[in-house]
């Protein structure tokens, strides 16, 4: 198999490094200069399948000739499939993750009493909608910065709130706040998100699903504050697992037709 990313220059992914050393694979990043020279660039590359992270998990939908249930109801995607008549299917692994995740946190924390989801972007939809299916009666909110209405990718009811009401709305007792924003990926280690800080407490639980740092400053932050905290490393490497599989099925299946 042929793997790669295809990113943004300023992005600093593991994707390579892991795929290589615990795997033994072929991965390399593109990056393109333009959304229209992606599939020519890919084609060149010979790949297998690729990933996809900021900015294009949404930006490479309209390049794809399928899409999976989950990819098709957030509109956002991860993880391409290169199918043996070139055919590419967009999936999103993220939502697999977050799936397996938030069971495994309920073990530890449960019972939250809603998710409150920082940013709006594809990987927060993803968590938002395995939330939803884990947790069907526990209120969703997405924290922007705008209240803006235009209605967003993802399928069930959802509540919107603004930063600028954050100091003064009241949380419920116990939520899990899930940081899904750029903000405080490396190298700008020590950039915030802006939610006040002040208003985390014991009981809290705040899960950032940046991995590079682990724990970010967000993180560091909340645990000063009394919450439990969760970092986003298991988060990659299971993203980064249900994603080698989808390759691997498809990879398996041309080559035993070849055999």
């Amino acid at each position: 198999m042929r793997l790669g990313l295809v990113a943004d220059a300023e992005v600093l992914s593991f994707s390579p490094l892991y795929f290589r050393r615990i795997y033994a694979l072929p991965y390399e990043t593109y990056v393109p200069r333009e959304l229209g020279e992606i599939r020519k660039g890919i084609q060149e590359r010979h790949w297998t399948g690729f990933n996809v992270t900021t900015p294009f998990k949404e930006k490479i939908v309209p390049l794809l000739d399928e899409l999976s249930p989950v990819a098709e109801a957030i509109q956002a995607v991860n993880t391409v499939v290169i199918s043996p008549d070139g055919r590419w299917k967009g999936h999103n692994t993220d939502y697999q993750a977050a799936l397996y995740l938030l069971g495994e946190f309920a073990n530890i924390y449960l019972p939250w009493q809603a998710v409150f989801i920082l940013g709006t972007g594809g990987a927060a939809r993803a968590v938002a909608l395995a939330h939803k299916e884990l947790f069907p009666n526990l209120p969703i909110f997405f924290i922007t910065r705008s209240l803006q209405r235009d209605k967003l990718a993802f399928p069930h009811s959802y509540h919107l709130l603004s930063y600028e009401e954050c100091p003064n709305y009241t949380f419920p007792e116990r939520p899990m706040i899930v940081q899904a924003t750029p903000a405080g990926m490396f190298p700008h280690v020590l950039s915030l998100p802006p939610f006040p800080i002040s208003r985390i407490q014991k009981g809290w639980i705040v899960w950032d699903l940046i991995y590079n740092p682990s724990p970010t400053y967000f993180l560091q932050l909340s645990y000063k504050q009394g919450a439990s905290i969760e970092t986003g490393f298991l988060f990659f490497r299971k993203q980064a697992e249900c994603s080698l599989q989808l390759w691997t099925e498809t990879w398996c299946t041309i080559h035993s037709k070849t055999d």
